[in-house]
């Protein structure tokens, strides 16, 4: 199984090209039309996309994945300051999105609500943000 990234947003995200070298993509790597049509259940915004990175990996990061996990960790904290990066080119001031982490085929589950988290796209910590299964993060701007 594969850990999988949706992102919620008020407005339109072009679907990255199949030969760009963009480190965040948006499209479908691990979801299905299905699998993002029932996790909307989860967003409070209109538009839902599946994000990963150029590697084709989703984006993960914990202090219990960083115990057992130091590298693969770092990296998809280097990934989500990309997406960071990204959505700052489009995020109004006020407005926010939403990002949704799953395993591929956990898309209905329960959210875990202890975990879900909101930041500041502008003023956050990397290392207090906690991305684990089930958990919702709202990014505002």
């Amino acid at each position: 199984m594969s850990i999988v990234n949706y992102l919620g947003c008020n407005f339109t995200l072009p679907l990255s090209p199949d030969d760009g070298d963009d480190k965040i993509l948006i499209g479908d790597c691990f979801s299905d039309e299905e699998n993002r049509e029932i996790v909307k259940k989860h967003f409070t915004t209109k538009y839902v996309y599946e994000v990963f990175t150029n590697d084709f990996v989703g984006i993960w990061f914990n202090k219990h994945y960083k115990k057992d996990y130091p590298k693969s960790n770092t990296e998809s904290q280097m990934s989500f300051l990309a997406l960071c990066k990204l959505l700052d080119s489009y995020l109004k001031e006020g407005d926010y999105c939403e990002l949704y982490v799953c395993w591929v085929g956990d898309e209905d589950e329960e959210r875990n609500l202890e975990f879900d988290q909101v930041i500041d796209l502008n003023n956050f910590d990397i290392n207090k943000i906690q991305l684990y299964e089930k958990t919702l993060l709202t990014i505002k701007k």
